[in-house]
């Protein structure tokens, strides 16, 4: 079996494949590879062309999701890998929702040494999903974000906070029906348009936000809830019951999100929109979702 280790040194705040390549050295390992990725799409080039080989593998995405969704990809098709998240990135959301205590999956013995568990993956268009896949608000706010980065003197924190409140004010109302299964979902009734919604596998999306504490990663479902444009003086209560998780079963939040599982979903907008996969941001017209049952083995230490 070959271990191949995807290195990315850009994710997250500080460098952290140091720490990752010294605990690879350390084990000693005869068929350890250690690859670096140099910008975007490497990850899944990198895991690609070792897959392809045909020999027993095991790809770790050291890096965030990003990271991890690259390699995914690569590895497509090929029912000789198995894919390990090592998360060292800003959100690191999808190891969250993984079986046992996120800090063990930056253990490398561990990981080596770990199982695997099959798991479902969710479709859009043609990229696929480990984790969310989202519309919205929320997109505004990471596609701002990354514009404030520019910014002199800005980091990565305050470019996302400052992002929240920019489209708070701004990037509030969006005009997209959504239909699960075949069948529309309306808004609540009192409501206009819609705020943002999330199509997931994993529980948590924008660095620990519990958006979809019922999803499941292997119910071969899509766990769908969208919120609508809510009035600024409903932001604050809101967002913090968002975080928590307890937004879906709040008596209040009852009255107006929208929450169930489905296998298919399709985003109709009557033209582009952003669209969030795993935290990478593309441009999609009437985006659809469909969920892909047992589609990849996870490493689980």
């Amino acid at each position: 079996m070959t271990h191949l280790f995807i290195l990315n040194e850009y994710a997250g705040i500080l460098d952290a494949t140091p720490d990752i390549r010294a605990q690879i050295e350390a084990l000693h390992l005869p068929n350890a590879v250690i690859e670096y990725t140099q910008k975007k799409g490497d990850a899944e080039w990198i895991a690609r062309r070792y897959a392809e080989q045909g020999e027993e593998l095991r790809v770790y995405a050291c890096g965030g999701d990003g990271t991890a969704n690259e390699a995914l990809h690569g590895l497509l098709g090929c029912e000789n890998a198995a894919l390990g998240v090592i998360p060292i990135g800003t959100g690191n959301d999808y190891v969250r929702s993984l079986p046992g205590d996120s800090k063990d999956y930056r253990n490398i013995d561990r990981m080596v040494r770990g199982t695997t568990k099959r798991v479902d993956l969710l479709k859009c268009n043609d990229r696929y999903a480990l984790n969310v896949v989202s519309v919205g608000y929320d997109c505004e706010v990471a596609d701002r974000a990354q514009k404030n980065k520019r910014l002199p003197m800005m980091s990565a924190t305050l470019a996302y906070r400052l992002a929240i409140v920019q489209c708070l004010l701004t990037k509030r109302k969006h005009t997209f029906t959504p239909y699960a299964d075949g069948r529309r979902i309306p808004l609540a009734k009192g409501f206009k348009s819609q705020m943002l919604a999330v199509a997931a596998k994993g529980k948590y999306y924008g660095g620990g936000i519990k958006a979809t504490p019922y999803a499941e990663l292997d119910d071969g479902l899509i766990d769908f809830m969208a919120i609508p444009t809510v009035p600024i003086s409903y932001f604050a209560w809101m967002f913090g019951a968002f975080t928590r998780g307890e937004h879906i079963d709040h008596p209040k939040g009852k009255t107006f999100i929208q929450h169930q599982k489905c296998k298919t979903l399709r985003i109709d907008h009557h033209g582009q929109i952003k669209v969030g996969i795993d935290g990478e941001m593309f441009v999609m017209t009437d985006p659809t979702i469909t969920v892909i049952p047992n589609a990849v083995d996870m490493i689980i230490p």
